[in-house]
């Protein structure tokens, strides 16, 4: 009976030791999870100070907090894990960023500047007769969007394959009414919209798009001078800072004066719509940008 009774008072020890050691173990075994603080009533009937094993405890924990994390901080469910470049062609892998928006002033400069412009043109709007011409303009800009200058035209006319066709093969002559010889004007530029395009993928090309509003007057081969309204647009690609290639679509409308073959009088609205491509020139040379 003695020894069962050292026996029954070992383990009793024994269990006292393990449960007085215990938060030190847990301590030193898991340093990442955090231990339960006292809440509650029982919180309060504690003493002020900590015993030694809760100060290590928390000695360990505030290490851990204080640590980089070189890990990636928790993602919610469904969320992409962003790739990180690593060389040039790894930027092609990137999101984009859909809440950051980048509006670049305008490459060619125009503020203050003059545009001289040279295009070759040709008609659309006549089925037998084709107009082949050279266009000029003069433009000073007042700002980047505005600005005022002179145009001239001068074309040359020559029958198209449809036209001689009919009067080799049907006899059919055919002659043109209203043959414009040449237009003369001041016009107001509006130049609102730019911005960039790649070229086959290899190049990046900035391009300005404006619209002109004009008034001056047209001469024709019946040598009389008649007021036109003109209207037209153009795209600019810039070359550089003081160059730029162009296309330009333009329409000259006004009222002639035409004489039939009976001798009539009338007057006849004529529309010449021009294409066009050309070059333009910039100065002087920008110092700003």
């Amino acid at each position: 009976m003695g020894s069962l009774r050292l026996i029954y008072h070992l383990r009793i020890a024994l269990i006292a030791v393990m449960l007085a050691l215990s938060p030190r173990v847990l301590a030193q075994s898991l340093p990442g999870s955090e231990l339960p603080e006292s809440t509650g009533p029982a919180a309060s009937s504690e003493p002020s100070g900590n015993s030694g094993s809760d100060i290590e405890a928390e000695d360990i924990y505030d290490k851990a907090d204080s640590a980089p994390d070189k890990k990636s901080a928790p993602r919610e469910r469904g969320e992409k894990v962003q790739p990180e470049a690593q060389n040039l062609s790894d930027l092609a892998k990137l999101a984009p960023f859909s809440d950051i928006a980048v509006i670049q002033r305008r490459f060619l400069p125009k503020t203050g500047r003059f545009e001289a412009t040279a295009t070759g043109f040709t008609n659309l709007n006549n089925p037998f007769y084709s107009a082949y011409g050279v266009g000029l303009a003069f433009a000073y800009y007042l700002q980047e969007k505005y600005a005022v200058g002179l145009l001239g035209q001068f074309a040359t006319t020559a029958a198209r394959q449809v036209t001689t066709d009919l009067e080799k093969k049907r006899g059919i002559s055919t002659s043109n009414l209203v043959t414009a010889r040449g237009f003369f004007g001041a016009n107001l530029k509006w130049n609102p919209i730019y911005g960039k395009i790649t070229w086959l993928n290899k190049t990046i090309v900035p391009f300005d798009l404006n619209f002109d509003l004009g008034l001056g007057m047209t001469q024709t081969t019946s040598n009389q001078s008649e007021p036109t309204l003109h209207l037209g647009t153009a795209q600019v690609f810039a070359y550089s800072k003081a160059m730029a290639f162009r296309w330009d679509l333009g329409i000259n409308t006004y009222q002639a004066t035409v004489t039939d073959d009976l001798g009539k009088t009338t007057k006849l609205t004529q529309y010449d719509l021009f294409l066009g491509i050309g070059v333009s020139f910039y100065f002087p040379e920008a110092t700003y940008r």
